[in-house]
């Protein structure tokens, strides 16, 4: 929550302080591509550190090995990849639309030490959860970075740095949560270096390497199809950056509504692993259908909010984002539909059918770059949200006919017909109401009644007998929790 807190803080800095939207475009679009880059340099190797760190536990050689590997390796490719993005400069430079060429030349050479920034700051988040320290790791992403950002912001509104030292601090501030995530990692029994390479054999080099070039492929086809359209948007879109600038905030008020499917989606997950490898089917049916409904009840809920106050998020943000209304109301459609076919990339993989998933994600991703080729140029931001939600709907629609037919599962019952139907029908409440003074005075009138009109339909509908349960226990307990 302090994340998300965090987040919109920065999101409203930037956009009031960062007047200019191709320059705020531009920190957006160099830190996608940071991201997207990162995942390419690792090669599945943050995995495969992860998980041969504990096969290794009582073998120091081989452990040390592992570790030099995993981060030698990514600089390696690092420069080789920087050596080819420098030769490649000016082709590189002419995709962009011809007003943002001079902001992406003067910063050029910044992007390939902010990808290796990215790439070291997973490798030791995925060191330091395998041994038990996620805590600290999720602080560092969600609460030290975005506070450093801020401060960044807030310096650059004062008029004491300029946007060139912001965009380099931005890039920068990432060196301090690598430098304590290092320290971290040192007062750990795991951690240590070794040259040695000869302690481990050819037979372990192979599983390692066909282990960390599945993940590859795997993670990178799903990187793609959640930053295509981002990523592609400065090429396409004849306002290049400043399209990136209104397309950015839409993805972030969308992250909003993963927030409760993220939380939930951990503990469900284990218990559905659980009756697979228990082998008792009729219970993960049943486990698979509980947690579909009590995923898209929150998300329901989330989505009406958003959607009925977009006017009022307008209005905080102000400076002519009204463009970001009709981008986020394509991608709430597609976001709403994948979260309510439930934990169908969960349920592929503890069932071996993973392999169907990459296939399925590598061709859509294929799909998903025609589409924003031919769309973008034609409805501009529109046209990305429109076929990113397009490309989300067939994967998950092949995704949902698959699992049923291969396990007879399916997340969709009557009682997603209730929860639908109870959110349609808030929506419809939060429309109607009238404006009520500033946008922060109308967004919690609204939103209140938004909660009383969906949460009395709950009530009265049932869709969930966990949620009656839960209703019950807060009535009994005077308690939320």
């Amino acid at each position: 929550m302090m994340g998300a807190v965090l987040g919109t803080l920065i999101i409203w800095l930037s956009t009031h302080y960062i007047r200019d939207k191709q320059m705020f475009g531009y920190t957006k679009t160099i830190t996608q591509q940071a991201v997207t880059l990162s995942q390419f340099v690792l090669m599945g190797l943050n995995n495969t550190l992860a998980v041969f760190i504990h096969r290794y536990s009582g073998q120091e050689r081989k452990r040390r090995v592992l570790v030099t590997l995993c981060f030698l390796l990514p600089l390696f490719i690092t420069a080789l990849m920087t050596l080819a993005y420098v030769v490649m400069k000016e082709w590189i430079l002419r995709h962009f639309q011809p007003g943002d060429i001079a902001l992406m030349r003067e910063y050029f050479y910044w992007l390939p030490l902010y990808t290796l920034l990215f790439v070291y700051m997973v490798i030791f988040e995925q060191y330091l959860g395998s041994q038990m320290k996620v805590a600290i790791s999720a602080f560092m992403r969600e609460v030290l970075v975005r506070v450093l950002s801020i401060v960044l912001l807030l310096l650059f509104a004062f008029n004491y740095i300029t946007f060139h030292t912001l965009v380099v601090g931005t890039v920068l501030v990432y060196i301090v949560p690598v430098l304590i995530y290092y320290y971290l990692s040192l007062q750990t029994e795991m951690f240590g270096y070794s040259l040695r390479l000869k302690d481990l054999n050819p037979t372990e080099y192979r599983e390692m390497i066909h282990f960390s070039w599945y993940h590859f492929l795997l993670t990178a086809s799903i990187i793609l199809l959640g930053s295509l359209d981002i990523l592609l948007l400065p090429f396409y879109d004849h306002k290049g950056l400043n399209s990136v600038a209104v397309y950015s905030i839409a993805i972030f008020l969308m992250s909003f509504l993963q927030m409760p499917y993220k939380a939930m989606l951990a503990g469900s997950f284990t218990v559905l692993a659980q009756a697979f490898a228990d082998a008792d089917m009729p219970r993960a049916r049943n486990l698979f259908e509980r947690s579909s409904i009590n995923m898209l009840i929150p998300t329901v809920f989330m989505a009406v909010l958003i959607a009925c106050n977009l006017h009022n998020a307008v209005a905080v943000i102000s400076n002519g984002y009204d463009a970001l209304v009709p981008v986020f109301q394509i991608l709430l459609i597609g976001k709403v539909f994948d979260i309510a076919t439930g934990m169908n990339d969960q349920v592929l993989s503890v069932a071996n059918f993973y392999k169907f998933n990459f296939y399925l994600s590598l061709v859509l991703t294929a799909a998903l770059f025609v589409l924003l080729r031919l769309l973008i140029p034609i409805y501009g931001v529109n046209g990305a949200a429109l076929a990113t939600t397009i490309t989300i709907l067939v994967f998950n629609t092949i995704k949902y006919f698959f699992v049923r037919s291969k396990l007879n599962m399916q997340p969709f019952s009557v009682r997603t017909i209730k929860v639908v139907a109870a959110g349609l029908a808030a929506w419809a409440v939060g429309s109607v109401v009238p404006v009520v003074a500033g946008p922060f005075t109308d967004t919690l009138v609204r939103s209140a009644i938004i909660s009383i009109a969906y949460l009395g339909l709950l009530v009265w509908l049932k869709p969930s007998a966990d949620l009656e349960l839960y209703l019950s226990t807060v009535v009994e307990k005077k308690k939320l929790f």
